[in-house]
């Protein structure tokens, strides 16, 4: 019976692990805004959930403009496209196209970079936005013209920044 009951309590303890391990979160708060830091003005966060799915947060922006150690600057898909087939993060700098129209543009090229990219928005999107008022929020940047979007596809985080009430919105998903 003790072999049995040690047996169990090395189960029970395993499974323990690995709830604890799944129950973690995706992202610390400090830990982006310092990934986050090196790409753009921070200010205050607003909204912060990570669950072991995604995270999903809202930075107020002490600047509209990006760092000049931020990600690469891109005029066209193809261009996007390339850096990010080689894990480089894009700063799509196409005024007036929605962060919709890009990843819809990245799939026109090549449908798996371009799942890669609506998955890090979408799949956070629908398993850490529990409040209304955030996903009204996103559903309005992810289709305005002034939203600014950056992906990076080595943390499959897509980044959209919104100049009119100088906002950050991060998303990443574990996908």
């Amino acid at each position: 019976m003790t072999g049995l009951r040690r047996w169990l309590m090395r189960g029970l303890a395993g499974l323990a692990m690995v709830l604890a391990l799944t129950a973690c979160a995706l992202d610390e708060e400090e830990e982006l805004r310092d990934y986050l830091r090196k790409w753009v003005f921070l200010a205050q966060t607003k909204h912060f959930v990570s669950k072991s799915t995604c995270t999903i947060a809202v930075f107020e922006l002490a600047a509209d403009t990006l760092r000049s150690a931020g990600p690469r600057q891109v005029h066209d898909f193809r261009e996007a496209l390339l850096l990010i087939k080689q894990g480089r993060a894009v700063w799509f700098d196409m005024p007036g196209v929605t962060p919709h129209e890009v990843s819809r543009g990245i799939m026109s090229l090549d449908l798996p970079a371009g799942l890669g990219l609506v998955s890090a928005g979408v799949g956070p999107a629908l398993d850490c936005i529990k409040d209304p008022a955030i996903s009204n929020g996103f559903h309005a940047v992810i289709t305005s013209p002034q939203a600014v979007t950056i992906y990076d596809p080595a943390h499959n985080a897509l980044l959209m920044i919104y100049p009119p009430e100088m906002l950050l919105l991060f998303m990443r998903g574990n996908v």
